[in-house]
């Protein structure tokens, strides 16, 4: 059975820090206690400029050592309110060690971890003569100046659909009924610089028929127009994932995949 004090990295650190709360600490307020890391913090950058010479009135005038010194007052800061919060040594101890596996597990690609797809709501809305609205995106940093539907992402508490809507709202001024809504579509596709482990998104496609209000370009800050395109013959500056989906909702096919191979 292992021994938790000489399995402690330091012997008594958790013991040594509860001692300390209740010594010449013991009148100082919690407040005050967690306040005091940012003091703790700013010695820690001056003392690394002063090694790095980093001010050049000064030049170098700290060592290694005091870097150190000023770390390891970072790290005793931050143990003395922790055993208050905690409730106790023990329980801080387990709660370090609980947080440090969880952060070393990032960015691990362990066989038993799931990693998942973000999901993109997209909006078709479409005329009695079946063409579709696309917004000509601007000023986002991603395919500006081409075109795409109205899409976007999931907001907390949100079921896609919701999403969807809201999103159609926001982009287009449009308002639209859950009841109106027709799945047509659901495509996975990944790009390197999507985020994630997975860099990966669903893209989850509805159609409506109907709607309420004149579709716009609602977000001039993110779309310079919106226009009506025929989704059989779409214009080239539509953006490829998009033309491919409308490809296969043309054929009727509900699921399609992008990027993962060369021919996706």
């Amino acid at each position: 059975m292992a021994n938790t004090e000489t399995d402690e990295p330091c012997n008594g650190f958790w013991a040594d820090t509860a001692r300390i709360r209740t010594g010449y600490l013991a009148d100082v307020p919690r407040h005050l206690l967690v306040m005091k890391l940012s003091e703790e913090v700013g010695e820690v950058a001056e003392a690394y400029i002063g090694m790095t010479g980093g001010n050049p009135r000064k030049g170098i005038h700290a060592t290694a050592t005091d870097v150190l010194d000023e770390l390891a007052d970072v790290i005793l800061a931050a143990a003395v309110p922790m055993v208050d919060l905690a409730g106790g040594p023990d329980e801080a101890r387990r709660h370090l060690a609980d947080r440090l596996g969880i952060v070393a597990a990032r960015g691990t690609t362990a066989t038993n971890s799931w990693h998942g797809s973000f999901i993109a709501p997209h909006v078709l809305l479409r005329h009695d003569d079946g063409k579709v609205l696309m917004l000509r995106r601007h000023n986002t940093g991603y395919r500006d100046g081409w075109l795409c539907p109205p899409a976007g992402r999931i907001e907390p508490g949100e079921d896609v659909l919701t999403a969807a809507i809201r999103e159609a709202h926001e982009e287009t001024s449009v308002i639209l009924a859950h009841d109106d809504a027709v799945f047509c579509h659901v495509m996975h596709r990944t790009e390197a610089s999507l985020p994630g482990p997975c860099h990966a998104i669903s893209d989850y496609w509805f159609t409506f028929d109907r709607w309420q209000g004149e579709p716009r370009a609602a977000e001039p800050d993110k779309a310079s127009e919106a226009l009506w395109i025929d989704p059989e013959t779409p214009p080239a500056d539509l953006i490829p994932h998009c033309a491919q989906a409308l490809a296969a909702i043309a054929r009727g096919e509900a699921f399609s995949v992008h990027g993962w191979t060369a021919d996706s």
